[in-house]
């Protein structure tokens, strides 16, 4: 690890990968939200036609719901929409992450600059 302060170059190098690691957080972040939508899409339609066919059997709606859930395929959606929630709250934080990662750089930027004004501007 260098020690140094950073040169111009080294500076805007690292501005410049710190934002584009940003950029793909988001992208991530963006189909981590789709992915999400869908899971929970699936889940909620299965789960509606399963309660409907546990209702159309004679079981009284403040069951049926209990009844749908426990069906395999709607356990599995649900299962896939949980798992989908978390990979979206990881991609969440990740963004918390990289923001708090970009302001530490600037600092450490202007730490630099302060650094390379005091020594008289010798490198």
């Amino acid at each position: 690890m260098n020690e140094s302060p950073f040169t111009f170059g080294e500076a805007r190098a690292a501005a410049h990968q710190a934002s584009q690691r940003q950029v793909d957080a988001e992208r991530s972040r963006i189909e981590a939200v789709k992915d999400h939508a869908a899971t929970e899409l699936a889940y909620r339609k299965a789960l509606a036609q399963h309660m409907t066919l546990v209702r159309a059997d004679g079981v009284a709606w403040s069951a049926a719901a209990d009844l749908a859930r426990g069906n395999s395929t709607v356990a599995q959606l649900r299962y896939e929409r949980d798992v989908s929630a978390g990979v979206l709250a990881a991609a969440e934080q990740a963004g918390f992450r990289l923001n708090a990662d970009r302001r530490i750089l600037e600092r450490l930027v202007e730490w630099s600059m302060r650094r390379e004004l005091a020594e008289g501007g010798a490198s």
